[in-house]
């Protein structure tokens, strides 16, 4: 009978096993695909034959997107990538300025409809952006930031902050009050013992709250879509549509540009993925 139920678990493992590499296969292929067609030569890409391995290496497609040569002449890719920078970045220190105080109000402060302000937040962040883009349009319009980085910067903080809040919000729900009890005991200020106890505890939260808000600000789409159509001005999450031109697209370049503006994200997550675990299951568990 041992024996029988060692067999069973051993196949259970090697099904489960087979199961995983075929969900990672499915789910990376794509990556792969993406990764291939980029360091491929145009005449190998264009051949009839299908084969999962690229026939030769050639790094051309990356130079001409990085340089700006042949099909991406128009494109100021560089310029794209330092814009895109500027306004993610500034985008989530401003969300990440103006959530800490307030989630730290949410969970520390008596007053009237706290909870519906809590909720009312929520609700903000669940708002589908494409609702929110014709009003956002006309205010940028009046106040004649159509075309600039600060539009873009402005109307990021729309998603970003509402879910800044709600998520350290659910972080600071987890520290014990009793901490900076104990220290304000000790003569600290209610400030002082904010700074210097309840900021480094939450470190985690708030390095999965900026990673998080990075990632939705360099991956958007229909805002820099809509509010800039100036080359030098747009972000990389639009620049290189630009290489589509009717109904020809430089697959190769597409797919270049598409791995370069992959590879922030990807170091970010390399560096913090321990950090962005621990902050993202903290905030989903105590709230």
């Amino acid at each position: 009978m041992g024996i029988g139920w060692s067999w069973k678990k051993r196949i259970s493992k090697v099904g489960f096993a087979l199961i995983v590499l075929v969900l990672i296969v499915i789910i990376d292929f794509p990556v792969y695909w993406m990764i291939k067609t980029s360091i491929e030569s145009p005449l190998d890409f264009m051949s009839k034959e299908i084969s999962l391995l690229p026939q030769s290496i050639s790094f051309e497609n990356y130079k001409n997107i990085w340089h700006s040569l042949k099909y991406a002449s128009h494109i100021k890719f560089r310029d794209n990538m330092v814009n895109s920078f500027v306004v993610v970045g500034i985008s989530t220190l401003v969300s990440l300025v103006i959530a800490i105080p307030a989630a730290y109000s949410l969970t520390r402060f008596k007053y009237r409809h706290k909870e519906s302000i809590a909720q009312g937040i929520l609700y903000v962040y669940m708002f589908p952006q494409m609702i929110l883009l014709i009003p956002l349009l006309i205010l940028v319009s009046r106040l004649g930031l159509y075309n600039t980085l600060t539009s873009l910067i402005i109307v990021y903080c729309t998603f970003s902050l509402p879910y800044s809040i709600w998520m350290l919000r659910g972080y600071f729900l987890g520290l014990p009050p009793s901490l900076e009890e104990a220290a304000m005991i000790d003569g600290c200020t209610r400030l002082e013992a904010f700074r210097r106890i309840t900021l480094p505890l939450a470190s985690p939260g708030l390095v999965a709250t900026a990673i998080y808000c990075f990632i939705l600000g360099w991956d958007n789409v229909i805002y820099p879509l809509t509010f800039i159509t100036y080359e030098h001005k747009k972000v990389l999450s639009i620049g290189f549509l630009s290489l589509i031109s009717g109904d020809v697209t430089p697959w190769g370049g597409v797919m270049a540009a598409s791995v370069i503006t992959a590879i922030p994200v990807m170091i970010l997550f390399w560096m913090l993925q321990r950090a962005i675990v621990q902050g993202m299951t903290a905030g989903a568990i105590k709230q």
